[in-house]
């Protein structure tokens, strides 16, 4: 049988790329009007694995965010269309994960210093579980003590904290699982009724009183599509043993992979999403200065860049945890106790 060939003009490759442009920007449309007007619409797409099929990386979905009674448009970005995500049950879905294209209007800290100062006419004898520092001047000495072992008076003050380690005590816990940000991101509760303590010696952060939950802000439309998954983060190596938590959150601050930077501990917290490699335009992951990683606030997105939290411990530290600074590159010596945007994630499965 002889070969047959099949040769097609270039007018007729034109035509079909035109065809073809045509249709993508008219899904794209549609997409934008289900961010709007359906969020069902968009989960029932997902579910159906046509994420990938429907919506780019890149795409923006407008939600509403409401902070002091003024509305702000709220763009979420579709950092991955293609990764599947696992829920609480251990069971794997279809997810389409976004991230805000504009960091959080307000500044939280990631955790507090878990400095409780003793009274020692109140509190005479160490209690079990706890951990004391005698402090001169600006020194803090550890206290050996055993559970009703006598608290010594020499000191200027004495200081105790549920985790034996003085840096937590002084500068925070970079311990995403029991962060008071995450928690903050994933709550609606109003003001001073959002944190609970995960540890003991946990202190909320300062905002606790003056800041509703993050969720309180957001559309009931778009929180009714967001499904709590499963996310990994490394933890330091110098009080947690370097181990992997899980946690199972709604919303989460993203990692150092995640963001296309070197991560500490390769596919620990990732893998990264390809939104990031897109924009930065990177043929490999970087920390350096970067343009694209230059975030703005949702309140002034045309304003001077923010500094942004992410959820990565710095691993050989107890109280450092990673960011993007308002220069464009990412960082990790800014204690845990510093009061940073949110540039929040999540995922519709």
């Amino acid at each position: 049988m002889s070969e047959v060939k099949v040769f097609i003009k270039d007018q007729t490759l034109r035509s079909i790329h035109t065809q073809l442009a045509a249709r993508n920007a008219h899904l794209n449309q549609l997409v934008q009007a289900y961010a709007n007007d359906d969020w069902q619409k968009v989960q029932a797409n997902v579910k159906a694995g046509k994420a990938r099929a429907l919506y780019n990386v890149g795409d923006e979905f407008i939600t509403h965010y409401t902070l002091g009674g003024t509305v702000y448009d709220m763009p979420w970005v579709v950092l991955d269309n293609d990764r599947e995500c696992e829920w609480a049950d251990g069971t794997k879905h279809p997810g389409l994960w976004l991230g805000m294209k504009y960091c959080s209007i307000e500044d939280i800290q990631f955790d507090a210093a878990e400095n409780t100062v003793v009274d020692l006419t109140e509190e005479p004898n160490a209690l079990e579980g706890w951990y004391y520092w005698g402090k001169t001047g600006s020194t803090y000495t550890a206290l050996e003590l055993e559970a009703g072992d006598a608290i010594p008076t020499t000191y200027d003050s004495v200081h105790k904290c549920g985790i034996n380690n003085r840096s937590v005590l002084t500068d925070g816990y970079n311990r995403w699982s029991h962060s008071g940000k995450r928690q903050w991101l994933n709550s609606a509760a109003p003001a001073g009724e959002w944190w609970e303590e995960q540890h003991l010696g946990d202190k909320a952060p300062s905002q606790l009183a003056t800041r509703a939950g993050f969720m309180a802000g957001l559309d009931a439309d778009f929180l009714a599509v967001v499904n709590p998954v499963k996310i990994k983060t490394a933890c330091n190596t110098v009080t947690d043993g370097g181990v992997i938590d899980t946690t199972v959150d709604r919303f989460f601050l993203q990692s150092v992979e995640e963001v296309y930077g070197v991560p500490q501990l390769a596919d620990a917290e990732g893998p990264y999403f390809p939104y990031w490699k897109d924009i930065t335009g990177l043929d490999e992951p970087s920390n350096a200065t970067n343009e694209a990683r230059k975030i703005r606030r949702i309140n002034a997105p045309t304003g001077s860049a923010a500094v942004v939290r992410l959820r990565s411990a710095y691993r050989g530290y107890s109280n450092y945890a990673w960011y993007i600074y308002s220069g464009g590159y990412l960082n990790n010596v800014h204690y845990a106790t510093y009061s940073y945007a949110a540039l929040a994630a999540c995922v519709i499965s």
